[in-house]
């Protein structure tokens, strides 16, 4: 244990100089810095300790006007350790502050009963810690010198910023001192002889009244709090009744609306949300286990909606930084006036619920609803919630239109605590199914959740799978129409996971695209597709060429052109041999880098293909401005081409403008004789599908190569 005489080294050469000697008790180093130099800059002398038998060594051996005391510490706590201190001080008031990190009613009742004289919450405000010395200190000047009325009390004000009330036992007022340090309007009828208590207003009397006959049976200092109103500006005078001598009272006033003010901005900086007002995500994560702890001790329950925006940012390069905050603040005021509506129509025999709205983040906004005893509501309010932030807001001549999904938990199907809460709407969210009403509102239950986890499972085991290059390419033949001679195929991405067994494309490749893996899986593609054209070369077969499906995602990318260059190059593949085949969306943009890159790609003698024709924008028009040489028809219309007029009509269109504009068309999806003779007699160029010829694995398809056709 350290003694005073090795603490002694760190203690400032002019703090036994100083008026007000503090001893500063926590084990934390930088702690005790901090501490030090705050307090020495307001005038303090401080003496440290770094466990409580070193606090107990100094209190020994020194005296000191008042201590600040951490309630945890190793060893001795602070409990335990200010329990000793008031023992061995021996009924001396020296004031004890502690400090604790939980702000609840079990740790300020366990400050109290162990005889601590006040406390305050980590973080700690030195602002306000000081005001507190300062008047705690004052106040055990006053108790020190009750005795001796004329000398004593007025050695004790001169180093104390109250104003006294001299009271008899019935509470008249007998003297007065540094009246003038209260604001006008509370002072000016606290003159001698008025009853201090009917000076005050009906909501003080009852607050200060109490106060009062706790000081007169324990005779003990009491405080209390009167809030005053002057000028519309709110002033609060906080008191406290110290016992004087002969059956007089000292009743000590001191106006502290800067420092209340200075704590009510302090909670607003770190509770309040700085652009609307609303509650940050910390009161959210406060209020919200508050409620969930009540709802329990009621045997009530707790709902909360999530709202998340998904293009917010977006708006901010044409409204800037106050537009966004004018933004936020419109959002809000729809929440408000929605919500507020909204429960007012609830039927009279239905609970009110109580409510909370929080700003999660720059594009969340949560709502929260306690005290519950059914949920019935919940998906309707979540509705007209969003029907309001759906439309759109007119704001500064610029009109801000904003997509918005909710995800809706509560404390039966979801986790009840604030963590599970919040990550229940999360999941619902991000889900991938809506209501039939048009508004993407989702509510988390047990089944989304393993779905999601599924998902998550499928990410993980595909990232994998990725790096260790265990996918493996299929190939679906294409064939000329006029002879039925093998022209080309497709490859086509199979996974087979060790875990899961086979995957459909349709399941993980969403997955990739989402988890950002899509460029990798592309990688991955675009190498072994390459390898195995060089390998089909090397073993004397037949050269066509060979489509693969590239995500708009990596078309972006400023590397792809010198990516397909290179591999080509190392591999020596003639790039005809090579077509890429894109999602008609990316080619009708028309701007951006993947219409620069596909053009580039067309010049270095790679063909373009145009994937699902005719289920995008469908507009024929634009086709003499794309860069691509394939049209393929989309299966959807091949597989009704034989018995739906409309499905023939519009194939025959994509045929005859195709050939207009020297492109070659292929038919995806054909699984019967009377498709191929339908799309034959219409003119279109090629075909696969399975009635030509199922996907199947590299040593497979060979067979083709050799001849094959009509597999189906």
């Amino acid at each position: 244990m350290a003694t005073p005489e090795t603490l002694n080294e760190h203690q400032p050469a002019t703090a036994l100089s100083e008026h007000h000697r503090l001893l500063i008790v926590d084990d934390d180093l930088a702690v005790r810095m901090v501490s030090r130099l705050a307090l020495s800059k307001a005038g303090f002398g401080v003496t440290e300790a770094s466990d409580g038998y070193t606090a107990l060594s100094w209190l020994d051996s020194h005296k000191f006007d008042a201590i600040l005391l951490d309630a945890r510490m190793p060893g001795m706590d602070g409990f335990e350790t200010c329990r000793k201190m008031r023992d061995q001080l021996n009924g001396d008031t020296v004031p004890i502050i502690m400090v604790t990190g939980q702000d609840d009613d079990e740790s300020i009742d366990a400050a109290f009963e162990c005889g601590a004289t006040d406390f305050v919450a980590k973080p700690l405000n030195w602002r306000i810690i000081c005001q507190r010395l300062n008047s705690l200190i004052g106040a055990g000047v006053v108790k020190k010198h009750l005795k001796s009325r004329s000398h004593q009390i007025s050695s004790m004000l001169k180093t104390s910023s109250e104003t006294m009330l001299l009271l008899d036992g019935a509470g008249v007022i007998q003297g007065t001192h540094q009246i003038e340090r209260l604001p006008i309007g509370f002072r000016a009828q606290m003159t001698v002889g008025n009853n201090f208590f009917e000076i005050l207003d009906e909501e003080s009397v009852q607050l200060v009244s109490t106060a009062w006959a706790t000081s007169q049976r324990t005779e003990e200092c009491e405080s209390f709090i009167v809030d005053y109103r002057q000028d519309e500006k709110q002033h609060t005078v906080q008191g406290r009744f110290v016992p004087g001598a002969e059956g007089e009272w000292l009743c000590l006033l001191q106006d502290q609306s800067a420092l209340f003010s200075c704590e009510q901005q302090a909670f607003e900086l770190e509770f309040k949300d700085a652009a609307t007002g609303i509650a940050n995500e910390k009161q959210l994560l406060s209020e919200l286990g508050s409620r969930l702890r009540e709802c329990r001790d009621t045997n009530t329950h707790t709902a909360i909606i999530r709202f998340s925006a998904t293009d917010l940012r977006s708006f901010e390069a044409t409204i800037g930084r106050g537009g966004m905050v004018k933004l936020a603040q419109a959002i809000v005021e729809r929440l408000e006036i929605g919500l507020e509506s909204y429960l007012t129509r609830l039927q009279a025999e239905t609970l009110r619920p109580s409510h909370l709205i929080a700003r999660l983040c720059d594009s969340d906004y949560v709502v929260v609803l306690s005290g519950l005893d059914s949920f019935e509501f919940i998906e309707e309010l979540a509705t007209l919630l969003l029907r309001r932030l759906s439309t759109s807001i007119d704001l500064d001549e610029h009109i801000c239109g904003i997509d918005w999904t909710a995800g809706i938990a509560d404390t039966l199907d979801a986790p009840p605590t604030t963590d599970g809460l919040l990550s229940a709407t999360a999941y619902a969210i991000y889900s991938d199914c809506a209501l039939p009403n048009g508004y993407r509102v989702h509510r988390y239950n047990s089944d989304l959740k393993a779905r999601v986890h599924h998902d998550i499972e499928i990410e993980r085991l595909l990232r994998r799978d990725i790096a260790d290059g265990v996918l493996e390419m299929h190939y679906q033949p294409k064939f000329d129409l006029s002879d039925l001679s093998l022209i080309g195929m497709e490859a086509l991405i199979r996974w087979n996971n060790a875990e899961l067994g086979f995957i459909s494309p349709a399941k993980f490749i969403p997955i990739a695209e989402k988890s950002g893996l899509i460029i990798s899986l592309s990688h991955l593609v675009v190498e072994k597709v390459l390898d195995q054209i060089a390998a089909w070369r090397d073993e004397g077969y037949k050269s066509v060429p060979t489509s693969i499906n590239i995500s708009g995602i990596h078309l972006n990318t400023r590397t792809i052109v010198e990516e397909l260059r290179a591999g080509i190059q190392q591999r020596r593949i003639p790039p005809e041999l090579v077509e890429l085949e894109v999602t008609e969306s990316i080619m009708v943009d028309g701007v951006g880098k993947a219409f620069k890159n596909l053009n580039e790609l067309r010049d270095m003698g790679i063909r373009v293909a145009i994937d699902d024709f005719g289920t995008g924008y469908s507009s024929l028009s634009y086709l003499k401005d794309l860069p691509a040489d394939c049209l393929k028809i989309d299966r959807s219309f091949v597989q009704s081409i034989t018995s739906d007029p409309t499905a023939e009509a519009i194939a025959r269109a994509i045929i005859t403008v195709g050939h207009d504009v020297n492109m070659h068309v292929i038919a995806e999806g054909v699984e019967t004789a009377e498709e191929l003779n339908k799309l034959a007699e219409l003119g279109c160029d090629s075909v696969q599908g399975y009635f030509t010829g199922r996907p199947v694995s590299s040593c497979e398809f060979t067979s083709f190569f050799e001849g094959a056709r009509l597999a189906g």
